[in-house]
């Protein structure tokens, strides 16, 4: 025969589990959520690069905004080096508005004396002003340093840099040091760092920061554990791709032999900033390459043990 007695309390104390779960599963999620805001390489912290040049299918900015949110991907940079790059820059601002994607960044090249009179320079700053934009305005001084005596490079950039920093800042936009070109003088991190620090001893108020891509770093593989922690303090954005030692220099992420080190190095220094992964490839649908692309970096999180950044995929 039963108890009553027991039976209550039997109930009572599966009530008390019952509440017990309900009251821990929101602490589970909130830290799930914390875990997970813990890694640069958390699928919410990635965005794009290069997506818009680099498709074989032909999208409009609205196609390519909605692409985006199928992929699960909130954010993405802009590349406005030419004339078809310009005539679509605003149209990719207001699709990726429109649904919810971030523009974190626009790269412009500076190929000449007089950068405020270059046409994609001046129609950038244009957009940022009509659409109130505030973002990093990522931007590669494509001269050859090298022609110059190596003890007048830095200052020589500076020059240049100047007043295109003060653009940017009086908009509320930070100037950021692109390097493009893999051999070149200023894509080392080394000569951005002291490009970096000699602008900030003459303007010490300027926003100012570098983005380290690893498809112009090549040249700097072997070397990236010993910069990076000099680069960090500067680094306000990293892009990812697949690195061979040798062969094809832009891989799909997980199908190099040298990308998967790189990325530890960054994981292990505890970085927090924005990470992004390119569609490198134009004869290829960018909806399949940027779906290779998270994969492989699923799988590399997987191998380094980012547990907070792999629960995000």
């Amino acid at each position: 025969m039963t108890n009553p007695l027991a039976l209550i309390v039997l109930t009572l104390s599966l009530q008390t589990v019952a509440s017990n779960i309900a009251a821990a599963e929101p602490k589970r999620q909130n830290m799930k959520a914390t875990l997970n805001g813990s890694s640069a390489f958390a699928k919410s912290n990635l965005h794009v690069w290069a997506y818009e040049e680099y498709d074989a299918v032909n999208r409009t900015a609205e196609e390519r905004a909605r692409l985006l949110k199928e992929l699960g991907i909130s954010k993405a940079g802009y590349i406005c080096r030419n004339a078809a790059r310009v005539a679509e820059f605003e149209a990719y601002v207001q699709a990726y508005k429109k649904e919810g994607i971030e523009l974190i960044a626009v790269w412009t090249p500076v190929n000449t004396e007089n950068p405020l009179e270059e046409p994609q320079i001046s129609a950038f700053l244009d957009v940022v002003d009509r659409q109130k934009l505030r973002i990093q305005w990522w931007l590669t001084l494509e001269e050859d340093f090298n022609d110059l005596p190596a003890a007048s490079r830095v200052e020589r950039a500076v020059a240049r840099l100047r007043p295109l920093v003060i653009e940017a800042n009086r908009r509320g936009c930070r100037l950021v040091l692109y390097g493009h070109g893999r051999t070149k003088w200023f894509t080392q991190s080394e000569n951005q760092i002291a490009i970096l620090e000699r602008l900030k001893e003459a303007m010490p108020a300027a926003q100012l920061g570098i983005v380290y891509n690893f498809h112009q770093s090549h040249a700097q593989m072997d070397r990236l554990e010993q910069v990076f922690p000099r680069l960090q303090p500067h680094l306000v954005a990293v892009n990812l791709n697949g690195m061979h030692s040798s062969g094809p220099q832009i891989a799909t992420l997980g199908n190099g032999d040298r990308e998967r080190e790189m990325i530890e190095v960054i994981f292990k220094s505890g970085w927090r900033g924005p990470v992004g992964i390119i569609g490198h490839n134009r004869s290829a649908d960018a909806k399949l390459t940027l779906q290779a692309n998270l994969d492989g970096l699923r799988s590399i999180l997987k191998e380094i043990g980012d547990e907070p950044g792999l629960a995000t995929y």
